[in-house]
Formats: structure tokens, C-alpha cells, sequence
């Protein structure tokens, strides 16, 4: 293999280019490198494992909320008819449960991240802010729409 890189600079050997690449900080890589597990897939499955861990908080917390509405309410279902205080006790369960679990969840993010490395984050980080505005969606156009 002949590349004349320089007029007057030929290289004529694979040793060859392997020191001069070592001499002007250029990466040479192996014929078949493209076939080697990359890292950025498993930085990759840390992200995606990172927001399925927090989309799986969101619906566990959901889970926490429905539970509270129901206590709160009696057990009876959502076709019972409350009086006013009524609903404002179900709705204030599910206000402190919701919070709470929000307060919970978003902990164990942090504290996770810590120990997780960055791509772990970066996935947690998105799957809460991305399960929060999902949630907080939900509710606005329920509520918009008169449900």
C-alpha cells in the first residue's frame, strides 16, 4: 500500500502508518472494528433502561392515586354520587397521594443517577419528565374537556 500524504512523505507499510498516525493523532482502525460491539449500544440500553424504569414509576404512582381515590371515596366506584365535601376529600386524597408518590419517585431518580452513571440519568431524568408531563397532560384535557 502506497498514500502519499505530504509531497514529499510516503508511506509504504501498514507499520508505517500506524506511527505516523500515532504522530499526528489520527485513529486507524482495524479492517473488521465495525463488526465489535460498540459502547454507545450499551450507553444506548442505559438510557432506554432509564426511562422504563421511570415510566414504570409513573405507573406505579397512578396506580397509588387510583388506589387513594377509591379509599377516599369509599370503594364504591366512580358512579357514586358525592356531596361536596365528598369530592373535596377524594380530591385532596388525590392530590397528597400524587404528590407524594411524585416526591418518592423523583428520589429514587436522583439517587439512582448517583450510583448509575450519566446515561443512566439521562434516561431516568427524561422517562420522569416525560412521564410527569404525559400524567399532567392527561389530566389538564380531561379536565378540559369536561370529563
Amino acid at each position: 500500500m502506497r498514500i502519499n500524504l505530504i509531497p514529499k512523505l510516503t508511506v509504504r507499510s501498514d507499520s508505517d502508518l500506524q506511527l505516523l498516525a500515532g504522530l499526528i493523532e489520527v485513529r486507524v482502525s482495524e479492517p473488521f472494528g465495525a463488526l465489535e460491539p460498540r459502547e454507545s449500544s450499551r450507553g444506548r440500553r442505559l438510557v432506554l433502561a432509564g426511562i422504563g424504569l421511570a415510566v414504570l414509576g409513573h405507573l406505579l404512582a397512578l396506580v397509588a392515586v387510583v388506589g387513594a381515590a377509591r379509599s377516599a371515596g369509599g370503594g364504591r366506584g366512580s358512579d357514586v354520587d358525592l356531596e361536596a365535601g365528598g369530592r373535596f376529600g377524594v380530591a385532596y386524597a388525590v392530590l397528597c397521594t400524587y404528590l407524594g408518590t411524585q416526591t418518592v419517585l423523583l428520589a429514587g431518580v436522583v439517587i439512582a443517577s448517583a450510583y448509575g452513571g450519566q446515561r443512566l440519568k439521562v434516561g431516568l431524568i427524561a422517562g420522569w419528565g416525560g412521564g410527569l408531563v404525559l400524567t399532567v397532560g392527561v389530566v389538564v384535557a380531561w379536565f378540559v374537556l369536561g370529563a
